[in-house]
């Protein structure tokens, strides 16, 4: 990761980004898999209306393909990634922070919005993981 360029990568993200919506304006995304793919692409957004596209997306993914795996979590981590942009603690558990000390942390978390049962629905791994994972990044 000390290798990659983010100036150019976020270059890239927004041609993607700008890409997509060019794909959607022309109905050119249409099964789970394109709306999973498209929500990966705004999920990455710059902006809180990125997030919000990619969370849509998400949904509408599980919608129209429910044994879609990957976009049940997507939906989770846009969620969480949604209300941590807006200040608030995320549900399930998915975003991890920097802290002051440079250390990685799970972002806050309110634990009274979902389970772990609810977690698993969406292929997230229980809160206690995510808190040990947290623990281990460097």
């Amino acid at each position: 990761m000390k290798d990659i360029d983010w100036s150019k990568v976020s270059v890239e993200d927004a041609a993607r980004r700008s890409q997509v919506l060019e794909f959607l304006k022309q109905g050119m995304v249409r099964s789970a898999e394109d709306y999973c793919n498209a929500a990966l692409i705004f999920q990455h957004g710059d902006t809180v209306e990125d997030i919000r596209l990619a969370y849509s997306l998400a949904t509408t993914s599980r919608a129209l393909g429910p044994d879609e795996q990957r976009c049940r979590w997507l939906s989770a981590a846009a969620w969480d990634r949604l209300l941590m942009r807006l200040k608030k603690p995320q549900w399930y558990g998915t975003q991890f922070t920097k802290s002051p000390t440079g250390t990685w942390e799970l972002y806050l978390v309110d634990e009274t919005a979902v389970n772990d049962n609810d977690r698993a629905e969406l292929g997230v791994p229980p809160l206690a993981t995510s808190r040990a994972r947290a623990a281990g990044l460097k």
